[in-house]
């Protein structure tokens, strides 16, 4: 079976995994130390059915989507979770903590060269498609990166246009009247995640939590529905391509 290697353990790359699982070799290649955490996903669905062919019923109960009038909003840390889970159950090699130090294009693809958490997660991989999906991943200041830039063979899922943004979360009180810029999603727990371009609104008691990332500048190619398809998108791509 042909290799391919994704790049980024996102809900995107973890779709195409388990979607190529049964027809080519397929690894997950992850700078951070779990798959899920840290999480630059806004926890937004529109369809929760998109998830039913890639999550058990346990599953998407742990999850406890909470309905409001754009959708569903949950964890999407969980769902970044599970869909690791299901993908390393369908034989998907996953590799955290590792990076790709060396890469070579081939005449029939790819060669990359990893070092991992210790010695013996060190090794090469053959393929014939690399996808690269850092777009949606989390690179912490001063971290080192992947070296695939001069790869010609590589996949990018596409979402269009990425612009900085400033995610959080606060008490669903503190988050009534918030200024209509501001993407906002209440959340079951009594918190709402709150995403915007700037740090200008605060809420008064605080942030639970804070992340600086990249998001898609169009809202719709932020939530984990337009993952989801796009991650199929990619393996249909690539099982064509065969």
């Amino acid at each position: 079976m042909d290799s391919v290697v994704l790049v980024g353990g996102t809900i995107s790359n973890l779709i195409t995994a388990i979607e190529l699982s049964q027809t080519h070799d397929v690894t997950v290649v992850e700078l951070n130390a779990e798959i899920g955490l840290p999480c630059v996903s806004p926890g937004h669905i529109r369809d929760l059915d998109v998830l039913e062919p890639y999550l058990t019923p346990e599953q998407l109960a742990f999850l406890q989507p909470f309905s409001f009038e754009a959708g569903y909003t949950l964890r999407s840390e969980w769902v970044l979770k599970h869909l690791g889970t299901h993908a390393a159950q369908k034989g998907v090699d996953i590799l955290t903590r590792t990076r790709i130090c060396e890469s070579f294009t081939t005449d029939d693809g790819f060669l990359i060269e990893f070092i991992g958490a210790g010695r013996a997660r060190s090794g090469q991989v053959e393929g014939k498609y690399l996808v690269d999906d850092r777009q949606w991943t989390y690179i912490a200041p001063g971290s080192k990166v992947h070296n695939i830039d001069s790869l010609e063979s590589k996949v990018v899922p596409s979402f269009g246009v990425f612009i900085p943004m400033n995610g959080g979360t606060a008490l669903k009180s503190d988050c009534l009247d918030l200024p209509s810029e501001i993407y906002s999603l209440p959340r079951h727990e009594g918190l709402t995640e709150v995403w915007q371009e700037n740090f200008d609104w605060l809420p008064k008691r605080g942030w639970i939590e804070t992340v600086q990332c990249s998001l898609p500048q169009k809202h719709l190619n932020r939530d984990i529905d337009a993952q989801i398809n796009e991650g199929r998108r990619v393996a249909k791509q690539i099982k064509l391509d065969n």
